[in-house]
């Protein structure tokens, strides 16, 4: 949890970790004072401007009211709490200090995703007809060491993000949950929670959301079906590829289609694979904590306000409990 300080320029004043030879490094690092277990006194001490919560999820709810209450602005990683309950509480405790909240809903801002929402707005896209959120996982990735606690394991900590970009692209009108179903494995299984399907009904259009958590390899991808043009979007790699007019489906039709494919494909790859040897491919998150950090120092509105984190987490509740997802949460 890095917590800052503005003095002219943003700087790390301390550092919270759970762990503290994580907080020391983090702080020796930044030039910053850690703290470990100690995180009241951080906050009474450090007159802080801005608190970073990156620790567990179920932590996320009571770390932030702390922050909240002891002055500070809140930037809190995804998803937001636990329960639509625990946001509310969170958006209540931002009211009540005068102090803004931001959700780290990073691939919002994410190059890709960005272009699509232009589009999307400007009209271009016609009317959206469907959404479609796909992410398979592999057991052999590298994992956290406190995903088991939540509902579904790594579904509650990942879902948020393709929840997100359903709501942003189905309308104005909250999606509900029209189904929703799980595939659970033996508990002696690295991730329990094999797969799951939901499916959304937003204001205009279906979304269809499916996760699968024992596949050979990592990728993430969304779709936007539109009446006029569509895109596909890899959320790994930070592509866009958008899918314009057809319906003739002659072999001419078909090869200029797939040269036109493969060309955005290429340009998408350069371009990201630039950024990635820059160590400048952040997803988004970068122009988040830009937007975040302008908004604190103008008073001006957050790029993801609470409510947005409420609203996701409502429906990520309403899925867990349609596939009966659960799990025992930590107190501490």
């Amino acid at each position: 949890m890095p917590a800052y300080r503005r003095s002219g320029v943003a700087e790390i004043a301390a550092v919270y970790d759970r762990k503290s030879e994580r907080a020391e490094a983090l702080a020796k690092y930044a030039h910053a004072r850690s703290y470990s277990r100690e995180l009241d006194e951080m906050l009474s001490k450090e007159r802080l401007d801005v608190v970073s919560v990156c620790t567990p999820p179920w932590l996320h709810a009571s770390q932030t009211i702390l922050a909240l209450e002891a002055g500070a602005n809140v930037l809190v990683e995804k998803p937001m709490a636990m329960s639509e309950a625990d946001c509310r509480a969170m958006c209540n405790a931002a009211e009540r200090s005068g102090r803004q909240l931001c959700v780290s809903h990073n691939f919002l801002f994410s190059r890709a995703v960005a272009e699509a929402s232009r589009r999307v707005d400007s009209g271009r896209a016609g009317r959206v007809e469907s959404v479609i959120g796909f992410q398979m996982s592999t057991p052999r990735r590298r994992l956290p060491d406190w995903y088991e606690s939540l509902p579904g394991q790594l579904f509650f900590d990942e879902a948020p993000h393709l929840t997100y970009l359903s709501r942003r692209f189905l309308g104005p009108r909250e999606p509900q949950v029209v189904h929703a179903e799980s595939l659970v494995a033996d508990v002696a299984a690295v991730q329990r929670t094999q797969n799951v399907v939901a499916i959304l009904r937003g204001n205009a259009g279906i979304g269809v959301l499916t996760m699968t958590f024992n596949a050979s390899r990592a990728e993430w991808g969304f779709g936007i079906v539109g009446s006029e043009e569509s895109y596909l979007i890899d959320l790994f790699r930070d592509q866009l590829v958008v899918l314009g007019h057809g319906g003739a489906h002659t072999p001419g039709e078909v090869l200029s289609q797939t040269i036109g494919g493969i060309a955005q494909i290429i340009a998408g790859s350069v371009k990201s694979g630039a950024l990635y040897a820059a160590r400048h491919q952040l997803y988004g998150h970068g122009e988040l904590v830009e937007h975040f950090v302008n908004a604190v120092v103008a008073g001006a509105p957050v790029p993801v306000p609470a409510e947005e984190g409420r609203r996701t987490i409502a429906v990520l509740e309403s899925i867990c409990k349609a596939s009966g997802l659960t799990a025992f949460v930590p107190s501490t």
